[in-house]
């Protein structure tokens, strides 16, 4: 099986950003462009490196609506969620925020982000250490800074994902696509059925087997609780959850574009359960 080099570095052009994939510059400017024109809050939760680790909200968050979770960019050379996230909110209108309260973490790596590398400037894997006990989050030695300054936050991440989580992963070893899902389901059901569905629709569905040690069925691998940030916050009470995992071997700004189509499946699925 091949492994994964947490240090390798990968970076790509994007002609939808004109950019390099790494370009965090560019990436924070034009984030900070959506934010405004949406009207999002923004909230520093922690640093990292010379980085904030910034948290988005929908304005004026209303009890009564669904809430969900969208992050991405945990892994730095996974760069195409932050840059789909960021082509998610471009054709984002706010008028969504009546129905739905949405929360943001675009960036959870920033420095594994700028070098296009999977871990963080420490050599730590931000997507690994997320643990739950009484209820409430909890680090331990596996926990990274970035991972430490989310747990410490688990109450507002709590609330922000009550309705659904959704991560944007991707994988630089494949060129087949594959979600993660929880549900409370024996089997995967139509949330995770249509999310695996919206990103077949860019590239070929993994066959059966086993990815990292994962056991995977129809491109799903279902209800696989470890310590990710995903698992975490469906352990704390997310209704659902899904990990996708876009193929790095295929072209970059199509990865750009099936990650905001996730995101936008995601929103539509959460207001048809509403």
């Amino acid at each position: 099986m091949s492994i994964r080099n947490p240090f390798e570095c990968f970076t790509w052009k994007s002609d939808i950003f004109s950019c390099d994939s790494n370009d965090i510059d560019t990436f924070y400017e034009r984030l900070a462009e959506q934010v405004s024109r949406l009207g999002l809050q923004e909230r520093k939760l922690g640093q990292t490196g010379d980085y904030p680790i910034n948290f988005y909200q929908s304005p004026a968050q209303k009890a009564g609506q669904p809430s969900i979770l969208i992050s991405a960019g945990f892994h730095g050379e996974e760069s195409a969620g932050p840059w789909g996230l960021l082509y998610f909110l471009n054709e984002l209108e706010p008028e969504l925020f009546q129905q739905l309260n949405i929360s943001l973490l675009p960036l959870a790596n920033p420095t594994g982000f700028k070098k296009g590398h999977r871990f963080n400037n420490s050599g730590e894997n931000p997507n690994r250490g997320y643990f739950v006990e009484n209820g409430r989050g909890k680090v331990d030695e596996t926990s990274s800074n970035e991972g430490k300054i989310l747990i410490e936050h688990t109450q507002l991440l709590q609330a922000a994902s009550k309705n659904g989580i959704l991560t944007c992963h991707e994988d630089v070893l494949q060129k087949n696509t594959y979600i993660y899902s929880f549900e409370a389901n024996q089997t995967p059901g139509k949330f995770s059925r249509a999310l695996r569905d919206t990103l077949g629709q860019y590239f070929p569905i993994a066959e059966d087997g086993l990815i990292d040690d994962c056991p995977i069925e129809d491109g799903i691998i279902f209800n696989h609780f470890d310590t990710s940030f995903e698992a975490f916050l469906v352990r704390l009470g997310a209704s659902v959850g899904v990990c996708s995992e876009t193929p790095a071997l295929q072209s970059f700004d199509r990865r750009v574009m099936a990650n905001a189509a996730i995101m936008q499946r995601f929103v539509e699925l959460t207001l048809e359960k509403k």
